[in-house]
């Protein structure tokens, strides 16, 4: 349902954001590039209020169901079923999987999205259209997924689809070189689809991998638990990308002045090449993918292959009990990505701090 909504906040901006006081005022009014109508930033947020504010009137017309006889636990007793789900060795693994595979896989490339908004300069209907194509790939993940690789093996599927990422990635290479006019805004957003594909993907595996290994009760914790450190270290991807891009001069700068050093000048196509922005971003990129392929022929180990593996994982894990030092590390690595997620994201708003090298900016 999220990603779906998703794709509709596409078909918003698609439809209602491409006017001129939400493009470069240099862009041209017409139906291919920008129109001559749309809605400005703060009717769009008044739009997305209306929106959110209708969908949940009928949350009030629900009714509640008598949980008079369902047992109520304490607080205690919560805390005291997560410290048992931690000391767990399937949740400790889960953990370790999921920080690999969603925080050094599948990477977030700041490169195509310089390309994309800074030199080809996609409009707000070619970034609706982004949009909509990205989370629909997701949802598709997610059904093929359901549809057909249930029952197969899980990392192979992971393996498989982190390739196939990888390989669309390199694709990107082309319009960075424009090799056969290539450095186009539809070709470009055909391509755009391979990490959205690859995480939808992951998240539906652990998903499944919860589901068949979560003490029976527990099921929902030991989701959200996992979520929440995916989630965290989703950010954490996109802050490790952003310091590559960093360490091969790869961030873009308008006007430099001459001084491209340091920096890729995205003023003007011309500037992006004459400032050797394709060869930067093009090493950059294969530098990408090579530590995703790495990284996840090393965490994909700590997935299930088939449900029938998490039955006997389940097992294992029942006949070796549980230890507190495997809870207090588990603990520790969920506390360090999560606490690290919510900090950088605070810093991030505020655009001051926004552009320290520890949340993933170019240094203050």
């Amino acid at each position: 349902v999220r990603f779906a909504f998703c794709v509709v906040a596409g078909v918003i901006q698609t439809f209602l954001l491409n006017g001129p006081s939400t493009n470069d005022s240099a862009c041209p009014t017409n139906f291919q590039n920008c129109w001559s109508w749309g809605l400005t930033i703060n009717q769009y947020y008044g739009l997305l209020f209306a929106m959110i504010f209708i969908l949940t009137i009928p949350v009030c017309f629900l009714k509640e169901l008598d949980a008079s006889h369902i047992p109520q636990h304490t607080m205690k007793h919560f805390f005291m079923e997560i410290w048992e789900t931690l000391k767990n060795l399937t949740t400790f693994y889960l953990v370790i999987f999921v920080i690999g595979v969603m925080g050094f896989t599948n990477f977030t490339n700041n490169a195509n999205i310089q390309l994309q908004y800074y030199v080809i300069k996609l409009t707000n209907f070619e970034s609706g259209i982004d949009t909509i194509t990205t989370y629909a790939s997701l949802v598709f993940a997610v059904w093929l997924f359901q549809r057909y690789m249930i029952n197969r093996n899980w990392r192979v599927t992971q393996v498989v689809s982190c390739f196939i990422a990888a390989g669309l990635g390199l694709v990107w290479i082309a319009p960075y070189y424009n090799e056969g006019g290539t450095r186009d805004p539809w070709f470009t957003i055909f391509i755009d689809l391979d990490t959205t594909f690859a995480q939808g993907l992951s998240q539906v595996l652990y998903s499944m991998a919860v589901i068949e290994l979560a003490k029976p009760g527990q099921e929902a914790t030991t989701y959200e638990l996992l979520v929440t450190v995916g989630n965290s270290a989703i950010l954490v991807n996109g802050i490790v990308a952003t310091q590559l891009l960093t360490a091969f001069n790869g961030v873009t700068c308008e006007d430099s002045g001459g001084d491209t050093s340091s920096c890729v000048d995205t003023t003007t196509a011309d500037s992006y090449v004459d400032s050797d922005g394709p060869a930067r971003f093009t090493k950059y990129t294969l530098v990408l993918n090579a530590i995703s392929v790495i990284m996840v022929s090393v965490f994909v180990r700590f997935l299930p292959r088939t449900k029938e593996e998490c039955q006997e994982w389940k097992e294992l894990g029942e006949q070796l009990g549980t230890s507190t030092n495997r809870g207090r590390l588990t603990l520790a690595m969920v506390t360090v990505v999560i606490i690290y997620g919510i900090t950088a994201a605070i810093l991030l708003v505020d655009i001051d701090t926004a552009c320290l090298e520890e949340v993933g900016g170019t240094g203050c």
